[in-house]
């Protein structure tokens, strides 16, 4: 496969080259030059496949490569991803059983192993690449656990940070997951919100400081690719002239008719994130991360707007540890306590 770039669609990369930068030489993200299509046959037979063959499968057709499923099983373990049945037909996706307990560690071993043991980039496409992998894999275990049978779609609750798994979703939507809606959450910096539901977005907008800093984000790098995917170059040179003005970026009906397809946005607040972790270890006696808990109460917050009701995948991309203080604080133990219970 080739990539472009979302500023220059003339000059095509390598897929290695894609791995060792994440911006090409024009400073667009990198793109795949043609999409992939996956046939409804390729879709259902998901279900006949292990967690890491369908992670092989997609990354070989991403990057030209020859991974096998043990290969993959090696890099990341037997159970790299693990799916919680919580109650109203919400399911957490845990993409952080690893050493380092997060999704980017998960990204650096399978980077590394794309790329034979060189340096490279572990954020930008290789994030979303993977991202798009793992998501074939995990509805591989929805096909065998009936949840997608008879055409059935399931809505994806995601935390914003720089938009590399929201477009991940959007990609794996595309390619022929059963994914509905992709439900963005954002913390108090959620400048996004402005953009899908009113078609304007403020690109001089400084981020407040939160307990949650990786949603602290009120620029979203991977937006560019969205914007590109929706609207193509022209769009991006729109939204990039606002960015360079420091001015509000509009998009033009037919991109903003095609950011809105699917696509939502939850705000959360810090104190209604810490509610949700206590809430939720209360009734479920689940232990969501920070991250997590913004994702499951976004997603609450578009049925409650929606009155949606199917199942809805809830991506974590960190454990509950990584953030042991803001954890302890919502449920008004011990940081010692918290990680007794965690072991």
């Amino acid at each position: 496969m080739l990539y472009v770039t979302t500023r220059n669609n003339r000059d095509a990369y390598t897929a290695q080259r894609v791995l060792r930068k994440n911006r090409g030489p024009d400073g667009g993200l990198y793109v795949p030059f043609r999409e992939p299509v996956f046939s409804r046959e390729e879709i259902d037979a998901l279900k006949e496949k292990s967690f890491h063959q369908c992670v092989a499968e997609v990354l070989n057709r991403l990057f030209n490569t020859k991974l096998t499923r043990w290969d993959v099983e090696f890099c990341v373990g037997r159970y790299p991803v693990r799916l919680v049945n919580l109650p109203q037909r919400i399911i957490a996706g845990e993409c952080w059983h690893n050493p380092e307990w997060t999704f980017d560690h998960l990204v650096h071993i399978l980077g590394e192993q794309l790329r034979g043991g060189c340096p490279g980039a572990d954020g930008g496409w290789a994030k979303t690449a993977v991202g798009i992998a793992v998501l074939f894999g995990i509805f591989g275990e929805f096909a065998r656990a009936g949840i997608t049978e008879h055409e059935k779609r399931v809505d994806i609750s995601v935390l914003c940070g720089n938009f590399d798994l929201p477009m991940s979703a959007w990609y794996a939507r595309a390619w022929g997951l059963p994914i509905g809606n992709i439900i963005c959450c954002c913390n108090e910096n959620g400048n996004l919100w402005n953009l899908i539901h009113h078609g304007q977005f403020r690109t001089d907008t400084v981020s407040v400081p939160t307990g949650t800093p990786e949603a602290d984000v009120t620029l979203p790098e991977g937006l560019e690719r969205l914007i590109y995917t929706c609207g193509g170059l022209a769009e991006v040179d729109i939204y990039l002239d606002a960015c360079r003005r420091g001015g509000m970026y509009c998009p033009k009906d037919s991109t903003f008719s095609r950011l809105r397809e699917g696509l939502d946005v939850s705000v959360v607040s810090s104190r209604r994130m810490i509610s949700t972790i206590s809430g939720i270890r209360g009734s479920a006696g689940y232990l969501l991360s920070p991250y997590a808990a913004l994702a499951y109460a976004g997603l609450l917050d578009f049925r409650g707007r929606t009155g949606e009701s199917c199942h809805a995948l809830v991506l974590a991309e960190k454990s509950p540890i990584c953030d042991a203080g803001t954890v302890a604080n919502a449920l008004g133990v011990s940081e010692d306590a918290l990680e007794q219970y965690m072991e």
